[in-house]
């Protein structure tokens, strides 16, 4: 019959389903951030086998599956921060294979990007862009020519994203405090959040390694309450992330040739939420640069746009539009 793995492995946290060859979700797993390239190779395959090991045994308590006979009936793909270049997808491949539960008959590695466009659009051609974390843009066309934009890290990229938006935010604490910014309510936020008293403490929480990039882009958060609470640094903050964040987009539909096309941008991550600031900032910032273009919500999360991509390797199955229903029924997501 065949079994679908599909795993999403971001700077935070790791997410693995597992589905029969209808799309049907029988299994769910968790683990902790799946980035080798920001927590090396053992602590990022420890986390994505952790998570499909979780998804898998939750396929054999409900589906009745016994993992022992999942040998060679597995198809595992698997979307990757970090995972652009042979060097990286073979490096995990070998690293993963020995940590997983059962032998695959396929495994796939994709960019974290690949599978949440697959996911967004139910496999039709449209744009990702992705606001986590870190931040990327893809997009693919009805020729599957793939365009990517941004998603280069923390140091030569990834603009717009809420670890830069996080870092940004600290910066304004700390101007603010010096007397060199302007004041913002962030200062008392950030305190709070925190459990500190002083900026000065940053520099310990930042610098020692207490407050690390997940924690920083999570920081975010509070810009948003603060900008839309009316605080203007944060709201500069905001759109100086959205001016970032509609760069990719335009570029993406520039190279596509969609600029005179009216084209479907899914926005995902933990920054995207309909109706939020960022959005409607992205939103208006989009109707000026590319003005046939349209922000939408995901249609499925990206751990089931890999599940999708996995459709592609199975002997037969039932229609992409069913599949794609079963996947949307899914209670385990």
């Amino acid at each position: 019959m065949g079994y679908i793995v599909g795993v999403d492995g971001g700077g935070t946290k790791t997410t693995a389903v597992v589905t029969d060859a209808t799309g049907a979700v029988i299994g769910l797993g968790r683990g902790g951030a799946g980035n080798y390239q920001t927590i090396g190779l053992d602590n990022a395959t420890d986390a994505i086998a952790s998570a499909i090991v979780g998804a898998i045994q939750e396929a054999a308590s409900t589906g009745g599956i016994a993992p022992a006979d999942l040998d060679n009936e597995l198809i595992i793909v698997l979307g990757l921060a970090g995972a652009d270049r042979p060097r990286d997808k073979a490096n995990l491949q070998k690293a993963l294979m020995a940590k997983l539960p059962a032998k695959p008959r396929y495994l796939v590695i994709e960019n974290d990007a690949r599978i949440a466009l697959a996911g967004a659009t139910g496999g039709k051609p449209g744009v990702v862009l992705i606001a986590g974390t870190g931040s990327i843009a893809l997009g693919i066309d009805e020729q599957g020519q793939t365009i990517r934009c941004g998603g280069w890290g923390p140091i030569l990229g990834d603009e717009g994203s809420g670890y830069a938006m996080g870092k940004a935010a600290l910066i304004a604490v700390m101007r603010d405090y010096d007397g060199r910014g302007p004041s913002t309510t962030l200062k008392t936020r950030i305190l709070a959040h925190l459990g500190i008293t002083s900026p000065e403490e940053l520099v310990h929480l930042v610098y020692q390694g207490p407050l690390q990039r997940p924690e920083i882009a999570k920081l975010t958060e509070l810009v948003l309450e603060e900008a839309a609470n009316g605080d203007e640094v944060s709201q500069a903050i905001v759109l100086q992330g959205a001016q970032e964040l509609v760069e990719l987009i335009t570029a993406v539909v520039s190279r596509l040739g969609w600029q005179n096309m009216p084209a479907l941008i899914a926005g995902i991550g933990g920054l995207m939420q309909p109706g939020n600031l960022l959005w409607d900032r992205i939103q208006t910032l989009l109707a000026e640069s590319c003005p046939l273009s349209r922000m939408i919500p995901p249609l499925l999360p990206p751990h089931l746009g890999a599940v999708l991509l996995g459709r592609n390797h199975l002997a037969q199955g039932i229609p992409l539009e069913d599949f794609v229903n079963n996947l949307g029924e899914a209670t385990l997501i």
